[in-house]
């Protein structure tokens, strides 16, 4: 009797702290859910465009095209966000060099490049050269006014490893 006394208080105990865990996860994700993506955010001076405006700014200025492929259920996406975007050494090499894209393929968007209509998931196969499996996912566009060669790095890096990853794409930049 003993026994099952203390088997039922340890089962409420685990369940009350499984209740509390995921009530506040799910009031954590509701309140989160796509802040970060709101179509052109801005995070302390990082200046994020659409598609179109991105690309043609990005050909006039002589600037890479950074692409965040992302999507609002993806929580590495919003990490990216938080941390890596917000980062005060990645946003000032991004504003010096990148022209910045959000791209969420999963909307109804419809988007106008090279005298085609895309849906958003067909644009995003076709600047990762059809190798983009999730998210988030970053392609970079160095020369978007000369070539069509883009790199693709799939999932969440951390500001160091990130701002290395700038320094890379930049070096692309003929």
């Amino acid at each position: 009797m003993k026994k099952t006394v203390i088997i039922a208080g340890m089962i409420a105990i685990v369940g009350s702290v499984f209740a509390l865990t995921t009530q506040n996860n799910i009031s954590l994700n509701s309140g989160d859910k796509g802040l970060a993506h709101q179509s052109a955010p801005q995070e302390e001076g990082l200046k994020w465009y659409s598609f179109e405006e991105g690309y043609a700014k990005a050909v006039s200025e002589g600037k890479v095209l950074l692409i965040d492929a992302y999507t609002d259920w993806c929580g590495w996406c919003k990490v990216m966000d938080r941390k890596t975007y917000a980062d005060p050494a990645v946003i000032a090499k991004l504003n010096e060099s990148f022209i910045c894209v959000k791209l969420n393929p999963e909307t109804a968007a419809v988007y106008k490049f090279n005298d085609k209509t895309w849906q958003g998931s067909e644009l995003l196969q076709f600047l990762g050269n059809g190798s983009v499996t999730g998210f988030p996912t970053t392609i970079f566009w160095p020369n978007p006014s000369s070539d069509n060669n883009r790199y693709v790095q799939p999932g969440y890096l951390p500001p160091n490893d990130f701002s290395n990853l700038l320094d890379m794409a930049k070096g692309k930049k003929s």
